[in-house]
């Protein structure tokens, strides 16, 4: 599965290092600050936050709005020792679940893998790839961070994969990924080894060249 990074703002040492323990054991990549001043430096690594509502500077709802002013997708759960309804009612019209503390860790980690799989999709790997099928994504396990594709190389990397294991020709590419007037065969080796680069794949281990024939997704590999 793909690697997350979660990012938990809690003031209280006892129940931050707690959730940090929990976390990590379930094999998250966890990251912990009493205070949100410098969540806007590392949010852009992190795929979903947890975050306490009294905090000592801003509190937590102050914060999620900075998060979703900026447009930024990233599921947030609050934690809260207020449990009437208005508090969660206004947490909830803020981020995506509201827990009250104290709470139990395994209702937690449920809730975290839902928002997951929600937000993100279930993932097939491919070595260090990790590939989101249905939203069309692609994350580099190595380098923690998403594969930045333009459309064209988009739409070629998918067409490998919904043909993975067949070779593909420059002409199936050309006729899939081009208008009539723009096909040009010298394009495709122009656009793979830029989608090579982009997925750290420059020895073509995953998309391999079949010399003569065309191009081949690979998802078996030899030890």
């Amino acid at each position: 599965m793909k690697e997350y990074n979660l990012l938990i703002i809690e003031d209280d040492h006892l129940i931050g290092s707690l959730l940090v323990k929990i976390l990590q054991r379930e094999g998250y990549k966890v990251y912990w600050r009493t205070d949100g001043k410098d969540m806007l430096e590392i949010i852009k690594h992190i795929d979903l936050v947890i975050m306490d509502v009294m905090l000592p500077d801003e509190d937590g709802y102050l914060l999620t709005r900075k998060l979703k002013n900026r447009g930024l997708p990233i599921p947030v759960i609050f934690l809260s020792a207020r449990g009437d309804m208005d508090s969660k009612l206004q947490g909830l019209e803020i981020g995506e679940e509201y827990m009250v503390k104290p709470f139990d860790p395994r209702e937690l980690l449920l809730r975290i893998r839902k928002m997951l799989d929600s937000a993100y999709g279930t993932f097939v790997q491919i070595l260090h790839l990790y590939i989101d099928v249905e939203r069309k994504r692609v994350f580099n396990g190595s380098l923690h961070q998403e594969v930045l594709f333009t459309a064209t190389e988009r739409k070629l990397f998918f067409y490998l994969y919904e043909n993975r294991g067949r070779i593909l020709s420059k002409e199936h590419f050309l006729e899939y990924a081009w208008q009539l007037e723009d096909r040009n065969p010298n394009l495709i080796p122009v656009h793979i080894k830029k989608v090579r680069a982009k997925i750290q794949d420059e020895l073509g281990k995953i998309i391999e060249t079949i010399y003569g024939e065309g191009y081949r997704l690979n998802t078996y590999f030899k030890s």
